[in-house]
């Protein structure tokens, strides 16, 4: 493993935070907004000198792990647990730190390949994944940290019993097996709790911790390194304004500062409308698109109404979720970057739609508010009538959608009651459907407009 190029402190808050969990043996949830710096986190707690200083002797027992889901082809057991084995293979390049062998190695590799082999017998899948990481914890005083980077998908998608057997494995091996859990949102926001993952959830639920935008002199050491990369010159008074623009936000940092220079407009950054002429960089704007994407519709509209000052429309709920990831403010709620709030003031309220579906939370908004969220059945059900909005979607296709497990055996009785429990999530008079018609001897169809 090879070190990285930051700071002794980089971090040091949230970093002491996530090592001393660690050393509990405790597990937590880490949310953090797009672009905010989280790969360099990662890189810093996983540099060897990193937990060598917050460590100490337990650092050549801990193995800490990254899987990041965004990789991963589906969301079966299968494939989740062939992710992390495979970073647990990499593990062979510093085997002498970490107390392992090449034999160890050798054999997660070889329960790898039978768990590939099993393909959906789930019962040999979760044997291979448990004796594969009974390799490593065969020595009882070493530990086992798990960073699940890009959770969020995995969350909504994977089924309950992923989530029962990493809930069991944490309480066979008590606290020597530890999760880290990386999301964009919090985890409750994101579907609707089934027992399996509210129970995992309970593991998290003591530690939370926002990952906010760089604090100054994290963000003056980023600006530096761009900087000497790039071969710019910046001064105090440069840097410190750029700061304040961006407000230590890593992505906007960086686009802020490398669109300046390309554009000839770094001895413009101390005007007033800086923050504007930013704006107008397509890299600048590009990534501040990532960011309000990132964000679900309720936070994109708590945003809007604190950018145009209508605070009888901003949710406290939402304020408090904002601030936790530091898009907010805490000690007045304001909008933490000039050029994100100039940003804001050109966005639509597109939730107004008649029907809006937003896909990151997987929140349905009828006539601008929110409705009822759908279970999982429910929600693919919506999901492949969205997906065919319209167009009339068969009965089979949709009982395939909606039970993709199921060996046949699925009646239309039961389609038509889901189909039910579903209008009276999203229709404002479901005997009267407005948006989820059916289609005499054929299926279903979604309209979403007035259409």
């Amino acid at each position: 493993m090879t070190a990285t190029t930051q700071t002794p402190d980089f971090r040091q808050i949230e970093t002491e935070m996530l090592f001393n969990w660690m050393q509990a043996g405790e597990s937590a949830s880490i949310i953090g907004i797009s672009g905010v710096g989280k790969s360099n986190l990662f890189n810093h707690i996983r540099d060897p000198q990193t937990q060598a200083k917050f460590l100490g002797k337990l650092s050549g027992s801990t193995l800490i792990v990254r899987a990041n889901f965004h990789y991963i082809p589906n969301f079966s057991d299968r494939s989740i647990y062939s992710l992390i084995l495979e970073q647990l293979e990499l593990l062979e390049s510093d085997l002498d730190r970490l107390g392992l062998t090449a034999r160890d190695i050798e054999q997660i590799s070889r329960y790898h390949e039978l768990l590939l082999d099993a393909k959906d017998d789930i019962l040999k899948v979760q044997r291979y994944f448990k004796l594969a990481l009974r390799v490593l914890l065969a020595q009882s005083d070493r530990r086992l940290v798990f960073l699940f980077d890009q959770f969020d998908d995995v969350y909504q998608e994977a089924e309950p019993r992923l989530f029962a057997n990493l809930r069991g494995l944490r309480e066979a091996y008590k606290y020597r097996i530890s999760y880290l859990v990386f999301t964009r949102d919090l985890l409750p926001n994101l579907i609707e709790l089934d027992q399996a993952r509210e129970e995992f959830y309970e593991l998290l639920a003591s530690n939370i911790m926002g990952l906010k935008p760089y604090v100054q002199s994290d963000a003056m050491s980023v600006l530096n390194r761009i900087a000497g990369r790039n071969k710019l010159e910046l001064t105090d008074a440069l840097r410190s304004r750029l700061y304040e623009l961006a407000s230590g936000h890593a992505g906007l940092l960086r686009a802020a500062l490398l669109g300046a220079a390309q554009h000839q407009l770094l001895g413009q950054l101390h005007q007033a409308n800086a923050a504007k002429l930013l704006l107008q960089i397509p890299g600048v704007e590009m990534e501040c698109e990532k960011l309000w994407r990132s964000l679900s519709v309720h936070e994109q509209r708590t945003l809007m109404a604190r950018a145009q000052g209508m605070d009888t429309a901003v949710d406290p709920a939402i304020v408090t979720q904002l601030q936790i990831k530091g898009l907010l403010a805490e000690a007045n709620a304001a909008i933490f970057s000039p050029i994100f709030a100039h940003f804001i003031a050109t966005q639509d309220a597109h939730w107004e739609a008649p029907l809006f579906f937003d896909e990151l939370s997987r929140q349905i908004w009828v006539m601008g508010s929110p409705a009822p969220r759908l279970t999982q059945l429910e929600y693919r059900l919506f999901q492949q009538l969205y997906q065919q909005e319209g167009e009339v979607v068969e009965k089979d296709t949709l009982i395939s959608a909606g039970w993709p497990s199921a060996q046949g055996g699925v009646s239309d009785e039961a389609l038509i009651a889901a189909i039910a429990r579903l209008r009276k999530k999203i229709e404002p008079n479901p005997k009267e459907p407005r948006f989820l018609h059916n289609v005499h001897n054929q299926g279903y169809m979604l309209q979403t407009g007035d259409g």
